[in-house]
């Protein structure tokens, strides 16, 4: 089974200060309705800073990240797990946060994501405000690097400069602004240009408009209508729109796979930074997994609980909560080893477990012992749930396929060997993918799913066609 999702977890990690995502606040299903589907909208909005007021710019980092950061030096802000790129021992931290390490205390500050009353809490002398919902902290100024001084201890230095972020900022600001400001004055000295254009183009879509019209009305006056619509009409309309989408599916697989027989594999001992592929065994850093639901050793896991929904027309499984584990893990090969931090990887991990309830409506016992430790609860309004659980693990020593971005804190050395200094993660420029398959394997298996979704779409619309035009229409005799 493949897994196209953002990695989520609620495992402990001694390395997770390499790790991106951390939505962890609840493993049940987002309904439309919840601030947390909102705040995705809210990206395409400029965040505000808490103090000034002012939009936060967004800055890269070397530690991989972008930051939203006050111009004005007020604070920055970190979406969720992006604290875990800048504190080196963040298990501390995070068993400080929300227990005895601090007191929070409900605010009258929105949060700049999701608009939610933020929460202000004091841990090693640092004042952090915290989101419930998206998970972000809002640091005043300094507070980062506190935290980073506070918290250290890792296998590799974390270094950060928070003055030179603020100092970017300003700079991107005196950078910005005389553009925003020409943009304003050319908008407002040259109207007759924004009249031109749109009537240029109105004329453009208005004859568009005309050519499409004189085509329906030639088809319309050699064809006619035999039946009136019925609910078959609608049907062939949705197959045909379904046969574009397969379309569109064999189209991003083909560019999957042009990427991955694109990208030669590397040694792991000459890996360089950028967009690699290799291949490898795994192995375990530190101590060996546990699989949720039927606790098996292994060095990662995914995870989905589903639930049979009924309503008057038919049932289904409704996904209800997924996650996986997020300790990273090592790939070695006969060059060296290298760590991969699965956060945001695409999985294709075919092989699947799925624990499902017997003719009495029981799970399995080490299902149930799972869905314990996850909070997961069983039972429901109207009495016990119907429920599965699926599961795709990578073993200690397993074959695996990584496409990713290696990566490398700041500062480290390059004279450093790649096994200390590097590291293969997610990258907003790459594509991430870990597959239990061999590349030929991956790309006999893409090569399938591209091709049935060109046929298939193709197949599809044309069907839908024939059938309209059998069904619906009739060409009338010239004569």
């Amino acid at each position: 089974m493949e897994w196209p999702i953002s990695l989520r977890s609620h495992e402990n990690s001694s390395l997770s200060y390499l790790l991106y995502p951390d939505l962890l606040s609840s493993y049940r299903p987002i309904e439309l309705t919840e601030p947390r589907i909102l705040l995705q909208l809210k990206d395409l909005f400029s965040m505000k800073c808490l103090d000034c007021d002012n939009d936060l710019l967004r800055l890269p980092t070397a530690q991989g990240p972008d930051l939203d950061v006050c111009p004005s030096g007020h604070g920055l802000w970190l979406d969720a797990g992006e604290v875990h790129c800048f504190v080196e021992d963040y298990l501390s931290l995070k068993q400080a946060v929300g227990s005895s390490g601090g007191v929070a205390v409900r605010t009258q500050t929105k949060c700049p994501r999701c608009a939610i009353q933020l929460e202000s809490e004091t841990i090693a002398g640092t004042t952090i405000e915290r989101c419930n919902v998206c998970q972000g902290w809002w640091l005043s100024r300094g507070g980062l690097t506190h935290l980073n001084e506070r918290y250290k201890g890792a296998p590799v230095t974390i270094q950060i400069n928070e003055q030179e972020l603020y100092a970017r900022a300003v700079a991107r600001t005196k950078i910005l602004q005389p553009i925003a400001d020409d943009q304003l004055t050319r908008g407002n000295a040259a109207p007759g240009n924004m009249w031109f254009w749109g009537l240029f183009f109105g004329i453009a879509l208005a004859i568009a408009g005309l050519i499409f019209v004189a085509g329906i009305q030639k088809f319309l006056h050699t064809t006619r209508w035999i039946r009136p619509p019925d609910v078959m009409l609608f049907y062939l309309i949705g197959g045909v729109v379904g046969g574009l989408g397969l379309f569109w599916y064999g189209w991003t697989v083909q560019q999957r796979k042009r990427l991955i027989e694109s990208i030669p594999t590397s040694p792991i001992r000459s890996l360089a930074l950028g967009l690699v592929e290799i291949g490898g065994q795994t192995e375990a850093e530190g101590e060996l997994l546990t699989s949720p639901f039927n606790e098996l050793p292994c060095v990662f896991y995914s995870y989905a609980v589903e639930e049979r929904v009924r309503s008057w027309k038919n049932t289904r499984w409704k996904t209800i909560a997924s996650g996986t584990s997020e300790r990273p893990f090592f790939v070695r090969d006969a060059t060296g080893r290298v760590l991969v931090v699965p956060a945001g990887a695409t999985l294709i991990l075919p092989d699947e477990r799925i624990s499902k309830a017997n003719w009495l409506g029981q799970l399995p016992p080490l299902a149930l012992a799972g869905l314990r430790r996850l909070g997961i609860a069983t039972y429901g309004w109207m009495g016990s749930k119907t429920l599965r659980c699926r599961e795709a693990l990578i073993r200690q020593d397993e074959s695996i396929y990584v496409l990713g971005t290696a990566l490398a804190p700041q500062g480290m050395s390059h004279h450093i060997a790649n096994e200390s200094r590097l590291f293969i993660g997610n990258s907003r420029d790459h594509a991430f993918i870990i597959s239990d398959r061999s590349e030929k394997d991956l790309l006999s298996r893409l090569t399938w799913r591209m091709w049935a979704g060109f046929l298939g779409g193709l197949v599809c619309v044309a069907a839908c066609a024939a059938l309209f035009l059998n069904r619906y229409m009739r060409t009338l005799d010239p004569s």
